[in-house]
């Protein structure tokens, strides 16, 4: 492997463990006090300022400027990919164990690959198909559906956890027109002003809990919008920059991995041996939904490259 493959993966792997911690931060704030509503507002607010910020200074402004077909694809990015993602899997988060929230978060590739053939009319292949397969094989051992008087989640959360991997996928298909013409943080600054405008009207209600927290939880709000959003990001386009999508794919699966073991350590979540190979299968056909074999389509692999981490 090059220098410049290396530092690839490290960059991608980096991002992505900071991701797989997410969940266990959330779930201290939860102690707290703070509604998930209240979380994902601060988080997607604070990190939208900053990467704000980071365009205004090391781009200008000029980089900002959008035309009105771009918002007709914008809007939907910033209130669906994030807004509704963020409320999804940030409530999925507190209702049931870490681990079990990425592991069907990464439900995400096998919807991208559906809504793509639906939508794009990109080909569904051998290996997508077995993509699929292993995808939903995976979540069916890892949530206990094959003895249902013992299911690891609710059949409510697992619709929550779900459509957040459908939300989350949603982002590269409303991301995917867009590529040719903005850059990434371009538009990563509308998705998520546009998403914490839902957020925070939906987090009115509940906004309170985040007053009157210890200075330790305010740092932990500050970090997860700045370090878990902005950094993250910043470090997986690094990444992306330097490897093939199918290799940044293998390479984030390093994200359920790290809530996953999180999750058993330091939170004492179970994880049986059928939820393991659950998790696997998941992850093994996240990594294949995203490998093109014996195709060429270089452009498929910039919409997921550039569009598709908007954690």
């Amino acid at each position: 492997m090059t220098k410049g493959g290396l530092l690839g993966v490290l960059a991608v792997g980096a991002a992505a463990s900071i991701w797989g911690t997410l969940g266990f931060f959330a779930k201290i704030l939860y102690a707290e006090g703070v509604s998930f509503e209240a979380l994902v507002a601060v988080r997607a607010l604070v990190g939208w300022i900053a990467v704000l910020l980071f365009v205004l200074l090391t781009q200008g402004a000029g980089n900002l400027r959008v035309t009105r077909r771009d918002l007709f694809f914008l809007v939907p990015l910033g209130l669906i990919g994030i807004g509704a993602f963020y409320l999804l899997y940030f409530y999925t988060v507190r209702e049931s164990t870490v681990g079990t929230a990425a592991i069907l978060l990464y439900s995400s590739p096998a919807f991208v690959t559906l809504l793509a053939w639906l939508f794009l009319k990109e080909s569904l292949g051998a290996s997508r198909v077995l993509a699929l397969a292993l995808t939903f094989g995976g979540i069916f051992l890892v949530v206990g559906a094959y003895d249902l008087g013992s299911l690891e989640v609710t059949p409510f959360v697992l619709a929550t956890g779900l459509l957040s991997g459908l939300t989350y996928g949603l982002y590269s298909i409303f991301g995917k027109p867009l590529t040719g013409r903005l850059g990434p943080a371009t538009i990563l600054s509308y998705a998520l002003g546009f998403g914490s405008v839902l957020l925070v009207l939906a987090s009115l209600p509940t906004l309170y809990t985040i007053v009157g927290l210890s200075l330790g939880s305010y740092v932990l709000l500050f970090m997860l919008a700045v370090v878990h959003t902005s950094l993250a990001f910043g470090l997986y386009t690094v990444g992306l920059k330097r490897l093939e999508a199918g290799q940044a794919a293998i390479v984030a699966t390093v994200e359920p991995v790290v809530a996953g073991a999180i999750g058993v350590f330091l939170l004492s979540e179970a994880f049986t041996a059928p939820k393991l190979l659950g998790a696997i299968l998941v992850m093994a056909g996240a990594a294949l939904a995203q490998v093109r074999f014996g195709e060429t389509s270089h452009e498929e692999g910039v919409v997921v490259r550039k569009s598709s981490r908007p954690r």
